[in-house]
């Protein structure tokens, strides 16, 4: 069953193939007043995330999203900030989300650690301010 949405909620997009996860995603949505929407791929993430209203994208790397068509969505500069996380040892898994030009890649313990904190932080419109002071994940 979908949540109910108001209509001037903002969204979030996630693409993610796990449904307890998707289930856990909507719950921390609906607490932070976000409707959350899920994506099982690439291409429907990148149509659903340039709607009016989303103010964050979130992506899963163990989901196999396709990093190339991310990569070269001519619409990049317009859309929304987008958090990826995955595990810290798939090292070309978070290479290749930061070189998708993904606007923050974090580990699975990152992310779960406070995905509240995540959120507010990164979200489009949110009043949390500076973005820039955390460290990215550095797989190299």
């Amino acid at each position: 069953m979908e949540p109910e949405k108001q209509a001037d909620q903002p969204r979030i997009v996630a693409l993610n193939r796990d449904l307890f996860f998707g289930v856990r995603l909507r719950q921390l949505g609906a607490t932070l007043g976000y409707a959350v929407e899920l994506a099982s791929d690439a291409a429907r993430f990148l149509d659903m995330i340039h709607a009016d209203g989303v103010a964050l994208g979130i992506i899963d790397i163990n989901a196999g999203p396709d990093w190339s068509l991310i990569a070269s969505d001519p619409r990049a500069a317009a859309r929304p900030p987008i958090l990826a996380f995955g595990p810290h040892l798939d090292v070309d898994g978070l290479r290749a989300a930061k070189e998708a030009g993904i606007t923050r890649v974090v580990s699975n313990g990152q992310f779960h650690r406070d995905p509240a904190a995540l959120i507010a932080r990164y979200a489009a419109g949110s009043p949390a301010g500076d973005r820039d002071v955390e460290e990215d994940v550095n797989p190299d």
